[in-house]
């Protein structure tokens, strides 16, 4: 990349501080922008405003659940990878209520540093929409 190009963005949502800090350690090396935010509003308009390319929400919050949160993003950004973060342990509710759309791939707290990067940097590689994993 050269210096007049823009680092990919990559936004996350999750109304817990302390993981909000981890993935910010975990990433702060990483050849991406990663902008972090207790505030679902706020990480919609990151989305918009700095075209994000992946965006990762946490499944329980407390005004809006993840799941919508990404069918918010689905709708307002399609070309953006959905990204669900979560440490519920019976995700069984989850998979059963989500709409495949909003969820493009799933991630169990606590989660693997390496194997994260690994995800995000994989993704960011890809043009299209990356396909449902859970």
């Amino acid at each position: 990349m050269n210096e007049s190009e823009e680092r990919p963005v990559v936004v996350c949502v999750d109304d817990d501080p302390s993981i909000l800090s981890a993935l910010r350690r975990t990433f702060r090396h990483e050849p991406f922008e990663f902008l972090a935010t207790e505030n679902a509003s706020e990480a919609l308009d990151w989305v918009l405003l700095r075209k994000a390319r992946i965006v990762l929400a946490d499944q329980r919050m407390p005004v809006v659940t993840g799941l919508e949160f990404l069918d918010l993003v689905r709708n307002c950004s399609p070309s953006t990878v959905r990204i669900m973060i979560t440490g519920q342990s019976d995700l069984t509710g989850i998979l059963r209520r989500k709409k495949l759309e909003s969820i493009q791939k799933l991630v169990r707290k606590p989660w693997d540093d390496a194997a994260l990067k690994d995800l995000l940097r994989r993704l960011l590689r890809m043009e299209a929409p990356a396909e449902l994993e859970t």
